[in-house]
Formats: structure tokens, sequence, C-alpha cells
């Protein structure tokens, strides 16, 4: 119970981001994966939900257990800090760097947490989301490096286009 509500807490902050960087974000691509990865956090999220009302239908007392897992707000905070960032005004570059720290440190929160339980549904979820959220991370790395290549030639395709206009205006000017 423990472990899914730390992962529900996890996937709708990081459905809040990911819908929030995709708002904001200019470039086509780069949309594209936060709305891919706002989807795929929005069907983790109900997936887990569903779950979790599965366990409450198989025990009624389950809410009234003592909790067993503290994370010190740990699962809230993994993206909810870049959320913050994002409201803050950034450029496309900023928000795919902050959503590879958010996915970073959720990778290195599941993985570490879950290599500590026994094996266990709880343990299981745990590494299925390490697992998820290293996919996560891998796809935002990718981006942000083919985004930085997009820039890298369009600023190369600048200075050209600067100089044939240069070109065509003295030439209007000898001509006149």
């Amino acid at each position: 119970r423990d472990a899914l509500r730390i992962a529900i807490a996890t996937e709708r902050s990081g459905l809040e981001f990911y819908s929030r960087a995709a708002k904001m974000t200019r470039d086509a691509r780069g949309r594209r994966v936060f709305e891919k990865l706002a989807e795929e956090e929005n069907e983790h999220l109900g997936t887990l939900e569903a779950r979790y009302s599965e366990l409450l239908q198989q025990d009624p007392q389950l809410e009234a257990r003592p909790t067993f897992l503290f994370f010190k707000g740990a699962a809230n905070g993994l993206f909810a800090a870049g959320a913050d960032q994002l409201a803050q005004g950034v450029n496309d570059r900023q928000a795919l760097m902050i959503g590879i720290r958010c996915e970073r440190g959720s990778h290195r929160f599941f993985k570490r947490y879950g290599e500590k339980f026994e094996d266990s549904e709880g343990k299981r979820i745990f590494m299925e989301f390490a697992d998820e959220e290293r996919a996560h991370l891998e796809l935002l790395i990718r981006e942000y490096r083919s985004l930085l290549e997009r820039q890298r030639r369009r600023a190369q395709k600048r200075p050209a286009r600067r100089r044939r206009a240069r070109a065509t205006a003295r030439g209007r000017l000898a001509s006149s």
C-alpha cells in the first residue's frame, strides 16, 4: 500500500510537470516528447490507482493500518521543484535539462529503495518504476542532444543567410 501511494504521488507530480512543460515548449519535437511523457504518466497513474482500489476492496481496513514506509516527502519533491522552475519561465533546453534532473532523481529514488525491499509487491513496483524512469531519462537525454544539434545547424545557416541578404542589398544599392 505504501509503495503504491508513493508511486501514485510521483506519477501525479510527473504528470503536472510534463503537462506544464509541453504547454510552454516552443520546439515542436520537444513539445511532442513532453506530451508523450505526460500521456505515459497519466496511463501509469490510472494503472496504479486501479491497483490501489483493488487493494482497498480486498481489505477495507487498509487505510486505517499504520504506515510502514516513510520517505520524508521525497516522492512529492521529485518533480515539484522542477515544476516550480518551469513556472519561473525557462527556454526549451532548460526545460529538457530540468526534466532530465527530475527523471534522474526519480530513477535513483525508486532503484535505491526498491533494492532495499525484500521480495514483495512493493519491491516489484519500485523496480518497475525505476526501469520506466530510466527509459524516460534516456528519451529526454536523446531529445536534449537532438535539440542542441538542430539549434547548432540553425545557427550555422543564419550567417550564410545574412551574407546573402547583405550581398543582395549591396547589389540593389550599386544598381541604383
